[in-house]
């Protein structure tokens, strides 16, 4: 039988040297070489006839490697199963193992060396009733309230014509002609168009309707219009030119204000209720107040929880230090990544370092917690994940584009482990937050925003750094 010697050089290296003897592995070299020979049809020979020796001239060293390479990478992880050694990475041929020339002529006993990178041993702490996080808790204001439901009547309003002067988000229909000076243009440029006001019209020109009404007139410049539209945009959506029309025309032109037009709110009726909550979820403005509070919590406890895990990770990152085998870790990094240089590696090691850290402690708390992930919980969160490119909801009769969508994307492997590692992730903190003590901390919406883009502050040197 092959031969496993393990030498433990400290508590975060170790070293796996494999004997593999003629008697190990020439029994399953020549099975694999026969079941080549039975498959074989080479010109000359009828199938299954080949002479071994030409077999085994052609495909022996290829063979013959992969059956030294099978065997040595079962005996290497039934040993570590075996004995239960846990192992950071995949083990590493030992820098001073010379390469092996596999010599069909003279069957020989080769030896192999492997570097081990050794798992340090612990036990996660922090992760109980005895450790304390804070969480933020808002209380929406009659002021959040007010403009979520004037917001939500906007959407479902209707434009209509108005008297009065010019505000935001006003639809004005402007006529304009061409000037000469202060004067028409003879034969010159007329067109109509309609723009609505807001933060990409010109500060000038938004300033300067914010004093008009229908039926005034003002000078524009038709370049200067909205923020961002460049030539061509002026020459096809502001002046109606068809494409190839290259008459050149003056910038300043005549406007006149032919409508304005203004969303009205929608009524605070049940068409209104069913439409915006949902049919026979609402039938008063109370009830929707006390909707919309309950949706403003929701968020903010969401991002709250976000925070919050944040920070249990970061304590917990805190109170579980441990030591790696750095030099093994590097060489690992490299072996994975052949485009890799020396500067990367040492550039990126303290994030991997702290992100393997951060995986040990979870993959503990996910056996101390007993936290399952399903395949109905994956296909959820694919899901869910294409619902964020609608905003976080699906609108009615979308449900079908998101299914089909979700099991296009459970196809691809790579993401379903991607969606795994999520969702465990996720479980996890949820447990945490139920087995840690969390105290809750009444605060404003600026405490809150300020907490936000404090935590945004800190990732934001970590997520340069990759990038």
């Amino acid at each position: 039988m092959p031969k496993v010697e393990h030498e433990n050089i400290d508590n975060l290296n170790a070293v796996l040297t494999v004997t593999l003897e003629k008697s190990d592995y020439e029994p399953k070299f020549k099975t694999e070489l026969n079941k080549y020979r039975k498959q074989a049809n080479m010109k000359g020979f009828r199938k299954g006839k080949t002479p071994a020796s030409v077999l085994k001239k052609m495909y022996g060293k290829g063979v013959f490697a992969d059956v030294i390479n099978e065997m040595l990478q079962k005996e290497l992880y039934d040993y570590l199963t075996d004995n239960d050694i846990k192992i950071l990475g995949q083990p590493l041929p030992a820098p001073d193992q010379e390469p092996q020339d596999f010599d069909l002529k003279t069957f020989q006993d080769y030896v192999f060396k492997f570097e081990l990178g050794l798992a340090p041993d612990f036990e996660v702490e922090g992760a109980d009733e005895n450790t304390t996080f804070e969480k933020m808790v808002l209380e929406p204001s009659d002021e959040m309230i007010d403009e979520d439901l004037q917001a939500a009547r906007k959407r479902s309003g209707e434009r209509k014509a108005v008297e009065d002067k010019i505000i935001d988000n006003d639809m004005v229909k402007l006529e304009v002609v061409e000037l000469k000076g202060d004067t028409p243009k003879e034969g010159g440029l007329t067109s109509e168009f309609s723009l609505l006001v807001g933060q990409n019209t010109y500060e000038d020109l938004q300033q300067t309707l914010s004093d008009k009404k229908q039926g005034d007139k003002l000078k524009v410049n038709i370049h200067q219009i909205e923020e961002g539209r460049d030539e061509d945009y002026a020459r096809k959506y502001y002046l109606n030119l068809e494409d190839g029309d290259d008459r050149e025309f003056n910038d300043e032109f005549e406007a006149t204000i032919k409508e304005v037009t203004r969303i009205a709110p929608a009524e605070l009726d049940q068409a209104f209720f069913d439409q915006t909550y949902g049919e026979g979820e609402v039938s008063s403005e109370e009830e929707a107040r006390e909707k919309i509070s309950e949706q403003i919590k929701g968020f903010y406890n969401s991002q709250a929880e976000a925070l919050m895990s944040r920070d249990i990770q970061e304590k917990l990152l805190e109170l579980n230090t441990m030591d790696f085998p750095e030099a093994f870790l590097k060489r690992w990094m490299k072996a994975n990544n052949e485009e890799v240089d020396e500067e990367t590696v040492e550039k990126e090691y303290e994030s991997f370092e702290k992100n393997l850290q951060w995986s040990l402690i979870r993959n503990k708390l996910v056996a101390r917690f007993e936290i399952e992930v399903n395949n109905d919980d994956i296909v959820e969160a694919a899901r869910r994940r294409i619902r964020q490119y609608f905003g976080g909801q699906a609108m009615p009769g979308m449900e079908q584009i998101i299914d089909s969508t979700a099991q296009r994307i459970l196809q691809d492997q790579k993401q379903v482990e991607q969606l795994y590692e999520e969702v465990l992730t996720d479980r996890t903190f949820e447990v945490l937050i139920e087995k840690v003590n969390v105290a809750e901390k009444p605060v404003s919406l600026d405490e809150f925003e300020e907490s936000v883009e404090a935590a945004q502050a800190a990732n934001a040197p970590a997520a340069e750094e990759e990038e």
